[in-house]
């Protein structure tokens, strides 16, 4: 079986960050093997060529599993990770996307038919909100009802635009983790007024915030995972297990997602779709994020992303 790896960022020399990859539990810093046939200037740059890329890391891979570039490995375990992609250009994400999931936010009527129906998406901010593994993130101001939402997202590797469904995944570099999280409320008790009503419905103001989508720990290469559709989403708050839920479950395919964005807009390599989260989420429990609280979300083959909570700036 050929050796896998993982592309990962973490600080490197001076706290720079530093394009990597994983080889079982070293890290090997990819601007230190020579002679490389792209740019390693960061992990966009490797996305932006990444034919080249990806083939060029599966044999340093195999070189370092014999033993080859020691001047360039360090163990993971000395490693600070940092978002494996700083920054994607594009952060799109479906709503709604789990049958369960919209159930739980008092949603019952039935999912919509593709065959009429589009899948609704909005954007967010990737230098503002985008952080990596074992990151501390302050809680907003603006709110007490903070949620999780763990979610399989998609990193392009080559420009996609009118992409048919059956050659979607042609341009998937791989896979991480993201938590989509979320203001919630006001609830629609709370919003009496017109005005409360747009506000409850603002999602830029709900979805984008300083630190409010931890992402990594590192992306798994597509050529990697068998069947992305049979991915366990677990998430657990402070030990105790709140998402059991699996990658199956999507209601818009990977594939639906990119040929539908691609419609209207060239996707670009290091471009990031969040697919959705099952249930599971807090506002179903009446449970919020508070400072001191930690999150650890596992997705199958993709790893293991852990964050935890400290009071507002």
């Amino acid at each position: 079986m050929a050796t896998q790896y993982r592309l990962l960022t973490f600080k490197g020399d001076k706290g720079k960050p530093t394009p990597g990859i994983l080889v079982d539990k070293t890290v090997v810093d990819l601007s230190k093997v020579r002679k490389a046939p792209v740019d390693t200037t960061s992990t966009l740059t490797l996305l932006e060529k990444w034919s080249a890329a990806n083939g060029w890391m599966k044999k340093v891979a195999a070189e370092v599993a014999a033993g080859k570039h020691k001047a360039a490995c360090k163990p993971l375990s000395r490693t600070t990770l940092l978002p494996p992609i700083m920054y994607p250009g594009n952060i799109f994400c479906i709503a709604s996307n789990y049958v369960a999931h919209r159930a739980e936010m008092g949603n019952t009527a039935p999912m919509p038919d593709k065959s009429i129906n589009a899948p609704v998406f909005f954007l967010k901010t990737p230098r503002q909100v985008v952080v990596g593994e074992g990151a501390k993130i302050h809680l907003p101001r603006t709110s007490t009802a903070i949620d999780w939402e763990s979610e399989v997202a998609v990193v392009i590797g080559k420009p996609a635009f009118w992409v048919k469904k059956e050659d979607a995944f042609k341009y998937v570099a791989g896979f991480t983790i993201l938590n989509d999280m979320s203001v919630r409320g006001p609830t629609a008790a709370e919003a009496k007024t017109p005005q409360d009503q747009a506000f409850r419905r603002d999602r830029f103001r709900r979805k984008n915030w300083d630190g409010s989508t931890p992402m990594g720990p590192w992306i798994t290469p597509r050529q990697y995972i068998k069947d992305i559709y049979s991915q366990p989403i677990q998430l657990w708050l402070n030990g105790e297990q709140m998402q059991d839920g699996n990658s199956g479950e999507m209601w818009y395919k990977i594939e639906e997602q990119i040929a539908y964005l691609s419609q209207h807009l060239t996707l670009a390599p290091g471009d990031v779709i969040t697919t959705g989260t099952p249930a599971g989420v807090g506002k179903g429990r009446g449970i919020f994020l508070k400072a001191g609280d930690k999150i650890v979300t596992t997705i199958g083959e993709l790893g293991t992303l852990k964050t935890s909570f400290v009071k507002p700036k």
